[in-house]
């Protein structure tokens, strides 16, 4: 089935209630908040950083002002900064892993 595609093998696997798991991690979409998260010590520090990187992707259409905005086509800076969040997103996605 699809869910079995999708989900970690490990999962499948009978339960030893009395040993904790060694390879505790989540799914493949949380990964990049995950590597935000470990790699800043202070436990609020991470957990603001990594909503500012959330919001961040809601900043995008007003960069260049929201009556001026059609499209990424049209602005060059709009679509610079995605391209360095995505490949910011997919890097932090890998180290997280």
């Amino acid at each position: 089935t699809f869910a079995s595609l999708t989900v970690d093998p490990l999962q499948w696997q009978p339960i030893n209630k009395m040993k904790t798991p060694t390879v505790i991690k989540p799914e493949w979409y949380f990964l990049y908040a995950y590597a935000i998260l470990r790699s800043i010590p202070h436990k609020a520090g991470g957990v603001f950083t990594m909503f500012a990187a959330i919001a961040g992707v809601a900043v995008f259409p007003m960069i260049s002002g929201p009556e001026k905005f059609q499209s990424m086509k049209v602005c060059p800076l709009v679509r610079l900064v995605f391209i360095i969040w995505a490949a910011n997103y997919m890097f932090l996605t890998v180290i997280g892993a």
